[in-house]
């Protein structure tokens, strides 16, 4: 396991509970380059909000860059109080779409102010509880501000907000200002760094803060809970210097824990959403926490371009539930554990490339997305080396902070930091679906005069992958497997070693560095092979008060054993003959 050692000596010194952390990380001048810079809208909101109704009265003047005159849209359930002079307005899908009447000679304006009303749409919002009055949440699925729908668009604001005093709202940036007028209170949010949407989220809060080398941090609790708040804040303190360190600076003025009535785990610029109940769970501090607040670096710190696949949910995952671990030893069963998600929940039917994984939506879809791209950073990690890796992070976020990258441009950059070309690493593992199937096949020794020639036949599905395979080979005397590498490339190979010492035994990447399909004979049962089979078939006796059950697991139900269909098989009952 010396990769996971090494990597865990440069990540840091100590690393405990306190996330008091020394590293020993290499410094980089870097210089931003231009490539994929968007020139931001900036919008100036004034809303006033009823929170129990969600009715809104909102005025917003968004800036124009030049030649820029839209379309924008905002959501049906809004009504514009005039349509301003050489603009149209038309329903499209559910939206209201504004545009320029460019038919004239008239240049578009630099600004548009657009004054309208109406109840906000709350995407978190169950369809069956729409009345749910415990808080509210709008984003740019709300449309409740006029966006683009450009892929590329980002966004920078300063929003005041008015609503009844015992009420709070937190956005994305900067508090500007808090005050109390009469029975209202009035909260201004300012965001100068630009973001994909504009987050607005009220409740009764009860706030706590807190303030770190320059950066405020915030917990938006829903009832007095100190000792809790006092929890969060510390142990963001410790994460925001640990990626900080390990990445590069924060790229928020502050970061805030919001409890949400409805269990949810989002990671959003400068905050995260998490659930009433979740951020109850002693364990979610060194676990879901870190993950959220590492997402201000990858997703909402970097943008994933939408053209080429979302890679921020995999490289979270691997320097945060992944790093977390590996830093304490645990790497390689959390990678297996990744492993076996993808060959219990992905086959030929649900299976798509990286590069067209956009968010999770299924188990088979977080398996790919999360799991697969966490394994393939960590083979980047080995094919260009853990300092090289390191280097490459820093650089990837400096180079692209709140532009949008794809994998194009992180391979361009590890190529950079290494020196490599990874042209064929990326076109396999990003754009190729599926996994590398590998088998010992066959070992095999003969000694002659004190030397043992081991052959080794190692077999893996059509069509074959390109990769490096790491091999344990333990020896007489040797209570430590010494690591080989042999370079796949065929459906069959041999390779042929030369020891001083007799083979006793032999694995193929004993600690699980290599993305791979598991195999039945190193894959414990579960039930989760059931539920991911392509074919899944209920078997039900003939008495009845099954038939319910089975056909939420189930898409095929059959009454006799004789001759069952391949795939997973539920068995329910006792009497079958």
């Amino acid at each position: 396991m010396w990769a996971d050692e090494k990597f865990s000596i440069l990540c840091l010194l100590m690393f405990k509970f306190s996330l008091r952390l020394c590293l020993l990380l290499p410094t980089l001048l870097i210089t931003p380059n231009a490539g994929w810079s968007f020139s931001p809208i900036h919008h100036q909101l004034r809303v006033e909000l009823e929170p129990s109704t969600r009715f809104a009265r909102i005025e917003d003047t968004i800036q124009l860059a030049k030649g820029e005159c839209g379309p924008f849209y905002l959501h049906s359930n809004l009504k514009l109080a005039a349509v301003p002079a050489g603009w149209q307005v038309a329903t499209s899908s559910a939206l209201l779409k504004i545009t320029w009447d460019n038919s004239g000679s008239s240049i578009c304006p630099t600004a548009l102010t657009l004054n309208y009303s109406g109840i906000l749409h709350d995407p978190s919002l169950d369809p069956d509880n729409p009345e749910d009055p415990n808080g509210f949440f709008f984003s740019g699925e709300s449309y409740f501000y006029p966006q683009s729908r450009e892929p590329s668009s980002l966004v920078t604001f300063e929003m005041r907000v008015f609503l009844p005093k015992p009420w709070q709202v937190v956005s994305q940036g900067k508090k500007t200002s808090d005050q109390i007028s009469e029975t209202r209170r009035i909260v201004s949010w300012q965001s100068s760094q630009p973001s994909e949407e504009i987050y607005l989220i009220g409740n009764k809060f009860h706030i706590y803060e807190a303030e770190h080398n320059g950066l405020f941090l915030y917990a938006f609790l829903l009832q007095e809970e100190k000792e809790l708040a006092e929890r969060y804040l510390e142990t963001a303190k410790g994460y925001i210097d640990f990626y900080s360190r390990l990445i590069g600076p924060y790229p928020y003025e502050k970061f805030a824990l919001i409890e949400n009535s409805r269990q949810t785990g989002y990671g959003m610029p400068s905050f995260t959403l998490m659930g009433s109940r979740i951020i109850r769970f002693p364990f979610i501090l060194h676990s879901s926490y870190p993950h959220e607040i590492l997402h201000n670096w990858w997703g909402n710190g970097v943008f994933p371009d939408p053209e080429q696949g979302n890679w921020s949910e995999g490289l979270t995952a691997y320097l945060a539930d992944h790093l977390l671990l590996e830093l304490k030893g645990k790497g390689a069963p959390y990678r297996f554990q990744e492993m076996m998600k993808f060959s219990n929940y992905v086959h030929e039917g649900n299976d798509f490339p990286l590069s067209a994984f956009t968010y999770r939506d299924s188990m088979a879809s977080q398996a790919i997305g999360y799991g697969k791209l966490l394994m393939v950073l960590h083979m980047l990690r080995t094919e260009v080396g853990d300092e090289n890796f390191l280097q490459g992070l820093k650089k990837f976020y400096a180079s692209f902070k709140y532009r949008y990258a794809g994998y194009e441009e992180m391979r361009k950059n590890f190529e950079e930091v290494s020196g490599q070309d990874l042209s064929k690493f990326f076109e396999q593992w990003i754009k190729r679906k599926g996994a590398p199937e590998i088998q010992l096949q066959k070992a095999s020794y003969v000694s002659l005069e004190g030397r043992y020639d081991l052959r080794l036949t190692v077999e893996q599905s059509d069509p074959a992958f390109k990769l490096k395979l790491p091999v344990a080979i333990w020896t007489t005397g040797s209570p430590v497997g010494e690591i080989y590498h042999i370079e796949l490339s065929a459906g069959r190979q041999n390779f042929n070693f030369q020891l001083s010492a007799e083979p006793v035994a032999v694995r193929l990447d004993p600690y699980n560095d290599v993305f791979r399909r598991l195999g039945i004979e190193e894959a414990p049962a579960s039930l989760s092979q059931t539920y991911g089979a392509q074919t899944v078939t209920a078997l039900l006796p003939e008495s009845q008060g099954y038939e319910k059950f089975a056909q939420s697991v189930a898409k095929q139900i059959i009454t006799t054993a004789e001759n069952p269909p391949e795939g997973g098989l539920w068995v329910f009952g006792k009497a079958h003959p």
